[in-house]
């Protein structure tokens, strides 16, 4: 008995007595044009019984002028009245739904307050993908405050960390459903539905959607409303009776096989730019268009044509990219587009015009790091001229000059050529190649005297930039020790570098002591000559089984000694 006790007590705890099995949180920031839309919403969420496992919970927001002004939050309950009838649970008075914190706080509130096995949040207002800039419509704008939650400045993914995981992420506003915006919301839920195309202002049909929450299963419920949204629709559904031939999607989409899909998606464009030539810009002409400036495409759809035009030659990567993508899309479904669309948006402009306009934007969301702004680049190649480095820091290093050089803002990898001037016999020139997306790199340029150099960018066609001149004065280095890195992260990387200076040349003892002054290691070179030298510590196997701590390495040669402290981690 006392077993069974403890038994039920368990569970009280991770579930407390009288849990629903969903708590359906919808945040409405309707302090704007939609505010009669969002009170017929709340009429129609009230309109249909409810299941019993269901709590669902509104935060609506509306203009001072309107029935229900400012912020208020329901907890609906089902009647057949033609107005609002559901008990307040708060008068929130002036709130800002253009503020992250808002949302958060909603969000945190409902689920501590209604506790529950499985969570959906529905956002809902006006919504445009990842475009715009803080003085035009974006997601859930507030007229009265004149804010709204950006996407490209992180905003929305903001608000949407350190909540309660989320079994479903609905986004009842237009054009949300999009590769740049999942990428946004990933860790946030594990099911995303949304359209991709615009949401009519009639929206999401509640009264349709709420007995399928008599399933305890997330991802049949997603799929089910994408589908009840599609139907909704149709001639004579419960969004459309007037028989209007709407342009319409949703889809449901399972994130935890997103990133992968990213990744594939990243080296499959990468590793094919050698097709560029070949006409990606006819390909996407053949796809419909949405979004602002009809820039965005159905990501479904491109990856469809490119089979189509190029078959076997896009082989073997084309295949499994297009079964990942299928792996994310639980559902997805148009109407009255006579285009095989619907699963989800991905930024494609029809000329290069408007990517020159918002490609810095778009270089400021997740999904830039799967680099896809990137291969547009090379899409709409050749380019012109590309920046010129700018010049950060310049240091002597033993004989080394080491250059700190900030890369260009620039969407596509460069080269940089450092060149010594005057030119002379013998000189070269170091060619260096930063990751892309590094904002500051280094170059080392050996050097015996006085002089300056010439730098440039070299962009993938080969076009070259303004010169960067950076002048250097020298100084003969003394008996110098260096070892790097320091700290010592990794032992397969250390090494010990030295400059002797005219007249200590010979050989050159190097001595590693612990902490408590016990000689470790040691090494004996013979240097004939003044200039660098290098121990690869690396290679010692004493060295890599050294433990964590703080050692001093010294350097002696005839008379003269240098010591310095290194830190292995």
């Amino acid at each position: 008995m006392k077993r069974i006790l403890l038994a039920i007590l368990g569970s009280a705890l991770l579930f407390p007595l009288g849990a629903a099995d969903w708590t359906v949180l919808v945040y409405m920031a309707a302090d704007n044009n939609l505010w009669q839309n969002a009170a017929q919403d709340i009429n129609a969420m009230e309109s249909v019984p409810q299941p019993t496992n269901l709590d669902l919970i509104v935060q609506s927001d509306m203009p001072v002028d309107s029935e229900h002004p400012g912020g208020q939050r329901r907890k609906i309950r089902p009647d057949a009245l033609p107005y609002i009838s559901s008990p307040l649970l708060e008068d929130l008075g002036p709130i800002d739904s253009g503020d992250p914190q808002t949302l958060k706080d909603f969000i945190n509130w409902g689920f501590q307050r209604y506790p529950s096995q499985r969570k959906m949040l529905v956002i809902w207002g006006h919504g445009d993908n990842w475009f715009k800039d803080g003085e035009t419509k974006w997601i859930c704008p507030d007229e009265g405050s004149q804010s709204l939650i950006s996407v490209s400045e992180g905003e929305l993914q903001e608000a949407l960390t350190g909540i309660p995981p989320l079994d479903i992420l609905v986004f009842d506003a237009c054009s949300m459903q999009s590769l740049e915006v999942l990428a946004e919301v990933v860790d946030a839920a594990d099911l995303v539905v949304g359209s991709e195309e615009l949401v009519p202002v009639a929206g999401f049909p509640y009264q349709d959607m709420i007995p399928l929450f008599s399933s305890d299963d997330p991802e049949a419920v997603a799929g089910q409303i994408s589908q009840t949204y599609l139907e909704s629709y149709e001639a004579g559904g419960s969004q459309n009776p007037g028989n209007l031939s709407l342009p319409i999607t949703c889809s449901a989409v399972r994130t935890s096989s997103l990133n992968s899909f990213f990744s594939a998606f990243r080296d499959f464009f990468l590793g094919k730019s050698c097709y560029w030539p070949m006409g990606m810009l006819p390909v996407r002409s053949e796809c419909w268009e949405m979004g602002t400036g009809y820039n965005d495409i159905d990501v479904g759809e491109l990856l469809s044509r490119m089979d189509e035009a190029w078959g076997e030659t896009w082989e073997p990567g084309l295949g499994p990219l297009k079964d990942k993508w299928e792996t994310c899309v639980v559902s997805s479904g148009s109407l009255n587009i006579a285009h095989e669309v619907g699963s989800a948006a991905l930024w494609f402009p029809a000329n290069q015009q408007y990517y020159d306009v918002w490609w810095n934007r778009y270089a400021q969301l997740e999904f830039a790091q799967y680099r896809w702004f990137q291969i547009l680049h090379r899409v709409y190649g050749p380019h012109g001229q590309p920046p010129a480095p700018e010049l950060v820091s310049q240091g002597m290093v033993l004989s080394n000059l080491r250059l700190e050089l900030r890369q260009p803002v620039y969407p596509d990898s460069l080269w940089y050529i450092v060149k010594p001037r005057p030119w002379v016999e013998g000189g070269e020139a170091i060619f260096i190649k930063p990751e892309f997306g590094q904002s500051t790199f280094y170059a080392w340029v050996p050097v015996s005297g006085p002089g300056w150099l010439e730098i440039e960018a070299v962009n993938p066609w080969g076009a070259i930039s303004d010169s960067l001149y950076v002048a250097y004065d020298y100084a003969e280095p003394g008996l110098e020790l260096l070892v790097a890195p320091n700290p010592v992260s990794s032992r397969a990387l250390a090494s010990a570098k030295w400059y002797l200076p005219e007249g200590s040349t010979g050989t050159v003892e190097l001595k590693l002591y612990n902490s408590r002054g016990q000689k470790v290691l040691s090494k004996s070179f013979v240097q004939a000559e003044p200039g660098e030298g290098i121990w690869l510590l690396s290679a010692e196997p004493e060295f890599r089984k050294l433990g964590r701590g703080i050692f001093i390495l010294s350097l002696n040669v005839g008379k003269r000694s240098c010591r310095l402290k290194l830190a292995i981690l």
